[in-house]
């Protein structure tokens, strides 16, 4: 178990165009020191490897160690019956599923399942979709646990695998079999719901038993031993969705409406960010953009809470986000690329502090699609059980 790296024996790095280490077909030909040969484009983030090179494996990891555990905030009794189950599963090792609302406290209910593993002497894996995630996850694991936290994420720790890490997929292609418990967080986000190298890359980095962790499961996950959280930590319900004809009349009331209160726009593709910023800047509002392209989200989050600002932002914010009080409207909401999961996580950034447990969510539409009906029907339904 451990790291492949480059070294002067091994395996060879790409066979029958395939690359070893990430197991890809995106293989190139190119010209190297030793003439004509083949590159691997997938893995480039961790360093160029070609037909010629030889892969080793070296064990990363540090010595075991136990952790104490001091929890954020006492959990609820509906999170406490979460939390035995994971211990039970873990106990059988048995991979299953939390099927948990948006804001309903998933990372906390899974802290005491991560501290019994780490005193057993298990490595523990948490693999978010995306950099923001795995951010918040770090910072509260390491708030909460004794044991140093990994970050292999970018701008994180690569050359080392402690008791718990929290990682982007993408950095783990050239582990194989080091963690013991694998929790994968928002299992149904960009990229894991289109990639299945990806899958593959956990498979191998893990040893075989999985936790996934989402408020939108897909098919083949509801397959596995499911337990269900319907409601918020702090007991409210769920903002259901307005659906409103989209006007540019209507958008700019809607922002009127809440000015003293942060509001977040979702706009489904980056050159909308520039139409509805042009609606917003000519009627006299400041507002900032986010995309998979904005460097410094955080920094715009901070924004938008300190200012009550507005924000426009593409998918990339439709999880992993939260700020107090947020009103929420998603623009074009029968475009293509919002799908059901995608609205219900949007409408999901409202009424998730105690503070400011509800808030509005409404679904600008030029015309009714499947897609927002679903959404609305599968958050009333959880406000129902």
């Amino acid at each position: 178990m451990g790291q492949l790296i480059v070294a002067p024996k091994g395996t060879p790095a790409i066979r029958f165009g395939v690359c070893q280490r990430c197991l890809s077909t995106d293989t190139r030909s190119y010209t190297c020191h030793h003439g004509q040969c083949r590159y691997c484009r997938n893995c480039l983030h961790l360093g160029r490897v070609c037909q010629c090179d030889r892969l080793a494996e070296t064990d990363i990891t540090t010595p075991l160690e136990t952790t104490d555990l001091v929890m954020p905030f006492e959990l609820s009794g509906d999170q406490q019956h979460v939390s035995r189950q994971l211990l039970a599963w873990w106990v059988s090792r048995t991979s299953g599923l939390v099927h948990a609302v948006c804001g309903a406290g998933k990372t906390e209910m899974t802290f005491p399942v991560i501290a019994s593993a780490v005193n057993e002497g298990k490595r523990v894996l948490i693999v978010s979709p995306r950099r923001d995630v795995a951010i918040e996850w770090a910072d509260r694991l390491e708030a909460a646990f004794s044991v140093p936290i990994t970050r292999r994420y970018g701008g994180g720790d690569k050359d080392t695998i402690g008791m718990i890490t929290v990682a982007t997929a993408p950095l783990l292609v050239n582990l194989r079999h080091v963690f013991d418990y694998v929790l994968v967080d928002e299992s149904d986000a960009f990229p894991f719901a289109f990639d299945l190298a990806l899958w593959w890359t956990l498979r191998r980095a893990g040893k075989g038993l999985f936790l996934f962790v989402t408020a939108t499961p897909t098919v083949w996950q509801r397959q596995f031993p499911t337990v269900h959280l319907s409601r918020r930590y702090h007991g409210h319900d769920l903002p259901v969705p307005r659906l409103v004809r989209e006007t540019e009349r209507a958008i700019l009331d809607f922002c009127r409406q809440y000015e003293a209160s942060p509001r977040l726009l979702f706009v489904p593709t980056k050159p909308d960010l520039v139409r509805y910023g042009e609606l917003l800047t000519a009627n006299g509002f400041v507002y900032q953009a986010v995309s998979a392209d904005t460097d410094e989200r955080t920094d715009v989050l901070e924004w938008l809470e300190a200012t009550n600002g507005i924000v426009l932002a593409t998918s990339i914010w439709e999880r992993g986000m939260t700020v107090t009080g947020v009103h929420v409207a998603v623009l074009n909401s029968c475009h293509p690329l919002f799908t059901s999961r995608a609205l219900i996580q949007m409408a999901g950034r409202a009424g998730r502090k105690p503070t400011a447990p509800t808030g509005d969510v409404v679904f600008f539409y030029d015309e009714r699609t499947f897609r927002q009906d679903k959404a609305i029907r599968e958050i009333k339904e959880a406000n129902r059980r």
